[in-house]
């Protein structure tokens, strides 16, 4: 997993948004119960600010590895509600 990440472009860090999508757009969050990399009241307040439809799952900072069931059926259903809309 660590090789396949690649530095960070900080020059993204300073582009100032007029229109974050998460205001008018519908949101998920899905969050590992058992993540060490991020503090778990910072997930939360940032998926609860944004209105996201929240999934909590038990796994740690990896869950695309070690839970994709999880996650692809996330996201089967945000796009199974999209599309009812």
């Amino acid at each position: 997993m660590r090789d396949s990440q690649v530095p960070i472009n900080m020059s993204a860090s300073g582009t100032k948004l007029k229109n974050a999508a998460w205001r008018s757009k519908p949101s998920s969050a899905v969050i590992a119960t058992e993540d060490k990399a991020f503090d778990q009241a910072m997930l939360m307040h940032m998926a609860e600010r944004m209105g996201a439809k929240i999934t909590k799952v038990s796994g740690s900072h990896a869950l695309l590895i070690t839970r994709a069931k999880e996650i692809a059926d996330t996201i089967d259903e945000a796009a199974k509600t999209l599309a009812a809309t």
